[in-house]
């Protein structure tokens, strides 16, 4: 008897890990990363900040990371710095988040180069915000790859905007940004 419950135990947890499998490949398959930070960032802003713990709070990208507009909408920013760069979609990097003119616009990528693959020392990190009129706000830096030197990385150890908006501009030879007075104006 102990041998027929335990044969049950044994397939109720095989079958809850290949339903959690196909629970995860398929949100992985239709819902994109961006779309998962994108509601998480809208849902955390609801709340007063000091109830959300400080990885989930939705923070203003900083000003010296903005690099300009990209005169494409984000999806296809998106879609090139993935498609034709080997940028990858992060999903573990804070929210980001500002308002100009009354209209609070939301991160929709947050995507890592790695010029060192997955575990490669250093990333450039790119953060796209949609525009009212439907272009592309940019905004980067270089840093240490998390995967690699997490606490070092949350001490913004190596963080350097102008190096991150040198190399982005490098791998984007045939674009040219837009540079406004004031990015969040």
């Amino acid at each position: 008897m102990s041998a027929g419950r335990s044969t049950r135990s044994l397939l109720a947890r095989a079958g809850l890990s290949v339903l959690g499998g196909i629970l995860a490949w398929a949100t992985l398959t239709y819902v994109s990363f961006w779309q998962v930070r994108l509601h998480g960032a809208r849902l955390s802003r609801r709340f007063p900040g000091w109830l959300v713990p400080k990885p989930f709070r939705v923070l203003p990208p900083p000003e010296s990371e903005y690099v300009g507009v990209w005169s494409v909408p984000p999806e296809t920013a998106r879609d090139r710095l993935i498609e034709e760069h080997g940028f990858n979609q992060m999903i573990r990097a804070y929210l980001h988040a500002y308002e100009r003119k009354g209209t609070v616009l939301y991160e929709v990528a947050s995507c890592s180069y790695r010029p060192g693959g997955t575990f490669g020392r250093w990333q450039l990190h790119v953060r796209l915000f949609p525009t009212p009129d439907g272009k592309t706000d940019v905004w980067c830096h270089w840093e240490l790859n998390p995967n690699v030197a997490p606490i070092a990385h949350l001490r913004q150890e190596g963080y350097d905007p102008e190096g991150g908006e040198r190399r982005l501009r490098e791998l984007l030879e045939d674009v040219t940004f837009e540079r406004t007075g004031d990015a969040m104006a």
